[in-house]
């Protein structure tokens, strides 16, 4: 529900519709592999997005118990102990395309410059997004690292050399026109 209000919070910014694209099923996976010893990775097809052609602006949220991993354990380990979905149940990300050109009919590699808020610590990002508009359809794919040292995510010393401080991760959305 809480992400429902943000989206709409999110739309209700600027009168014109016509430049809005929105998902509510963009995909966020995730991998960690220090040296193939654990292989940590999962993924999350509920998140939110919305972007707004005419002034460029973008907003994803991110529900942090939504992430489904292979293993049980793991999905625990990673809410109760390094994500602490209880105080931190969401992510989220606003920014906007630092030149976003009038044609997307072929897809263009974007850059992205905003704020990401995880785990409770804001951190300035600059993402490639690559881009493309298929009628009704804005498609948008990015591929990032994060460091868990970054957002405050202690990787305890009994396991530190089977999970990696680098997380891959890879956004993909399918965002229709409102």
């Amino acid at each position: 529900m809480r992400a429902l209000f943000f989206v709409l919070s999110l739309l209700s910014v600027s009168p014109l519709l016509a430049q809005k694209y929105m998902s509510r099923t963009a995909e966020v996976y995730f991998f960690s592999d220090k040296d193939a010893v654990e292989l940590v990775e999962a993924v999350n097809n509920q998140v939110g997005a919305v972007v707004d052609l005419e002034n460029g602006n973008i907003a994803f949220q991110i529900q942090m118990r939504a992430f489904h991993f292979d293993i049980a354990l793991m999905e625990e380990h990673f809410n109760e102990n390094y994500i602490e979905s209880e105080l931190y149940p969401k992510a989220t990300f606003r920014g906007s395309f630092v030149a976003l050109p009038k044609d997307l009919s072929t897809p263009k590699t974007l850059t992205v410059f905003g704020t990401m808020e995880f785990h409770g610590v804001k951190k300035e990002m600059e993402l490639p997004v690559l881009v493309s508009l298929n009628e009704s359809v804005l498609q948008g794919d990015a591929k990032f690292d994060l460091l868990c040292s970054d957002f405050n995510i202690d990787i305890p010393k009994i396991v530190a050399d089977k999970l990696a401080n680098t997380i891959q991760v890879t956004v993909s959305a399918s965002l229709t026109k409102l």
